[in-house]
């Protein structure tokens, strides 16, 4: 597979898309205080119970309130971000769902980045600890929400916080827990050609892995993006956390996939084998992608054996430029209270489907940050 060609660095106002960000986060938390959503319904936040899975977008929203108040040093920032931290508090102990890295790294993880203290540690040591609790030892995987023999790709984003337990409580138990998910995921939800599978299903009792699913892609045996990004990004942290080069080769090679698969078009669709796609974007998959091609270049940087990182950053400074555009950002005076438009949850469901999506905003706002970051410490 060919490693993305280098271009030249796109244009983008990074203070003026940052300003339009925080504009329509303050909105929401100013307009619906404390209320979280998951999607939006003709560009308005939508509120009712997810009627998909347990509720997983509260760390989002929280995540993107950290950045604002790291960003902006503003006192409100920071006391709405900790109000907003201790709403999502009580789902450290949910083990109801697979997504409680979702629920705790943007916003928990966030908080100890920025403070770290007894409580914040306690916090995701506590998280930790309730997801690796869904760890099947036969199989070697984390199970979903839908049944003791599903394991979804989206879960590899959350193992960054059994991680994060291991290292914080000195628990090895944690950390080989996380890493044996991630192996797993890696044998058999990463195809050879280094597309995705949606899920997986295993024999709860021997651990044999049994078939591909999907949810919310085309058919079992394509590559819905959305879970493609999340492999990227999910391998990412798990080379973060563990070193282990397989995991950093495997981030690298979903990402030359994503990046050959979606091209100068820059915004994929939902699915990259749909032949006749309903829409022509999902934005939030682009959004995700951003971010983890930002983690992958700085990794590549600091561990790329001469691995050439450039083009990965340089295809999320695009992508971040297109999704900067009147075309994909959301503004207050034109109606839309989401940040990203375009954006799809759920099609077979039906639920937000071409509409803003938290986790859309959340990584857009993420990888601007990252960029930000980045472009400080160039120009130093």
């Amino acid at each position: 597979m060919s490693t993305p060609t280098q271009a030249t660095k796109p244009s983008l106002d990074l203070d003026a898309t940052f300003a339009t960000a925080q504009e329509q986060v303050k909105n929401l938390i100013t307009n619906h205080p404390g209320k979280i959503p998951v999607y939006t319904e003709n560009g308005q936040w939508h509120f009712d119970d997810d009627a998909w899975a347990p509720g997983w977008t509260s760390g989002f929203l929280t995540g993107l309130i950290w950045i604002f108040a790291e960003r902006t040093g503003d006192p409100w920032w920071r006391e709405q971000a900790e109000k907003y931290s201790l709403l999502v508090e009580p789902r450290k102990h949910d083990d109801g769902t697979h997504d409680v890295g979702f629920l705790m790294t943007p916003s928990w993880g966030r908080w100890h980045e920025l403070a770290p203290s007894e409580k914040t540690k306690d916090v995701l040591v506590t998280a930790g600890r309730t997801l690796a609790k869904s760890y099947n030892p036969a199989g070697k995987y984390l199970k979903t929400w839908v049944d003791d023999g599903s394991s979804f790709i989206d879960i590899m984003m959350n193992v960054g916080i059994i991680f994060q337990a291991g290292a914080l409580s000195g628990d090895e138990i944690l950390t080989s827990i996380a890493a044996e998910h991630s192996l797993t995921s890696r044998r058999y939800l990463v195809r050879g050609d280094s597309s995705t599978i949606h899920e997986g299903w295993f024999n709860p009792k021997t651990g044999e892995f049994l078939r591909a699913e999907t949810h919310q892609g085309y058919r079992a045996d394509s590559c819905w993006v959305r879970g493609l990004t999340w492999a990227i990004y999910g391998f990412g942290t798990a080379y973060e956390w563990t070193g282990d080069t397989r995991f950093l080769d495997t981030a690298r090679h979903c990402a030359d996939y994503y990046i050959e698969r979606t091209g100068d078009r820059i915004i994929p669709p939902n699915d990259f084998d749909d032949p006749h796609p309903e829409l022509q974007f999902e934005a939030s998959a682009a959004s995700i992608a951003s971010s983890a091609l930002l983690q992958l270049a700085e990794l590549l940087h600091a561990h790329g054996q001469g691995i050439d990182a450039e083009p990965y950053e340089n295809y999320a400074r695009r992508t971040l430029a297109r999704l900067s555009t009147p075309e994909f950002l959301g503004r207050a005076e034109e109606g839309w209270e989401g940040v990203i438009k375009q954006a799809t949850y759920h099609r077979g469901n039906n639920l937000g489907v071409n509409e803003s999506v938290m986790w859309g905003d959340y990584y857009f706002v993420e990888a601007l940050h990252k960029l930000s970051k980045l472009t400080n410490e160039t120009n130093r």
